[in-house]
C-alpha cells in the first residue's frame, strides 16, 4: 500500500469484501496496476530485497526473478546494489535523473561544482565567438569525465555548473571526476587553448541530502548546494577543494592524495595537480 496509496484489491477488482479473490486474479491486478502507475521498477526492487535482505527477517524466494531482471536490462536499466534500486544503463540512455529519481523526493547526492576563474574579465577581453568556443570546450571535458563515472550535469550556467552523483560510489566518483577535469584542463591549456593565457578553474566536492527537482532555483536553495558554492568560492584556482563529509568516505589511496585546508570554519581538504622536476 506504500507503493499506492490507499489501494484496495476489493475495489481495484470489483469483488465484494466478504469474498475471496482468487490468488492469480490477485496477483495479476496487482501487477497490472503498479504498471499502470508507473512503479514497476520500485515492484522489482522490493522482489530483489525480499529474496537477498528479507522481509522482517524472513526471506522468500522469488519464481522466475531471474527473468525478471533480464526483463528490465532489456528495458535500459541495471540494478545498483550500493543503493538496492534500478539505475539507467548509460550505454542505453543519459537522463538528468537517471530514469528513477523523483521530483520532492530527497536523497544523498554528491555534487562537483566547476567555476571558470575571472569569467567577467575574460567576457571585456576576448572576442564573443572565442569565449563560446572555449566554454563549450570546458563543458564537453566535464561532461566526458562525469558522464563517464554516471555523474549528471543539473546545472550549467556558461562559466560553470554543477554535477550529480548518486548510484554506485558517489563519493570517489565524485572526487575522481573532478580530478580527471583538472588533468584534462592540464593538458588543454597546452595543447588547445584559445586564449592567450591558461584557463582556470576552481572545483569543489560536497555531499549531502537535496531533493530532486527539474527547477534550476529551486535547486540553487537546498542547503547542501549552497554549501558547495560556498566551498568553491574559497578554492584556489586549478585546484579542487573537498569537503570533510566526502573526504571520510573515501578510500586510503585517495585520502593520500589530498591536503588539509585551514583557512575555513570547517576544514576542507584539496587537491591540486604536482608536477615533478
Amino acid at each position: 500500500k506504500d507503493m499506492i496509496p490507499g489501494y484496495d484489491i476489493h475495489k481495484r477488482t470489483g469483488y465484494r469484501e466478504s469474498i475471496a479473490i482468487p490468488g492469480r486474479q490477485t496477483a495479476q491486478q496487482i501487477v497490472d496496476d503498479i504498471i499502470r502507475e508507473n512503479r514497476f521498477l520500485k515492484f522489482v526492487e522490493r522482489l530483489v530485497r525480499a529474496q537477498d535482505v528479507g522481509i522482517m527477517g524472513r526471506r522468500y524466494q522469488i519464481p522466475f526473478l531471474r527473468e525478471i531482471l533480464r526483463g528490465t536490462f532489456d528495458l535500459g536499466f541495471m540494478y545498483d546494489t550500493v543503493n538496492g534500486m534500478f539505475v539507467e544503463n548509460p550505454r542505453e540512455r543519459r537522463s538528468r535523473n537517471w530514469g528513477v529519481l523523483e521530483p520532492g523526493e530527497e536523497y544523498i547526492v554528491a555534487f562537483v561544482r566547476i567555476d571558470i576563474v575571472g569569467n567577467t574579465e575574460l567576457v571585456r577581453r576576448y572576442p564573443p565567438e572565442i569565449i563560446k568556443e572555449t566554454y563549450e570546450d570546458l563543458r564537453r571535458m566535464v561532461v566526458e569525465s562525469c558522464e563517464a563515472r554516471n555523474g549528471r550535469v543539473w546545472l550549467w550556467e556558461g562559466d560553470g555548473g554543477i554535477v550529480a552523483f548518486y548510484f554506485g560510489n558517489r563519493h570517489t566518483n565524485a572526487v575522481l571526476s573532478a580530478m580527471d577535469v583538472i588533468h584534462r584542463l592540464f593538458f588543454y591549456n597546452r595543447t588547445r587553448c584559445r586564449l592567450s593565457e591558461p584557463l582556470r578553474v576552481r572545483v569543489a566536492v560536497h555531499a549531502g541530502p537535496c531533493e530532486y527537482t527539474d527547477n534550476e532555483e529551486t535547486l540553487k536553495g537546498f542547503e547542501t548546494v549552497k554549501e558547495v558554492f560556498a566551498i568553491e568560492r574559497n578554492t584556489r584556482p586549478q585546484t579542487v577543494n573537498i569537503s570533510i563529509v566526502v573526504k571520510v568516505m573515501l578510500d586510503e589511496i585517495l585520502v593520500e592524495q589530498l591536503t588539509p585546508v585551514n583557512d575555513r570554519k570547517n576544514t576542507d581538504f584539496r587537491y591540486a595537480l604536482v608536477l615533478e622536476p
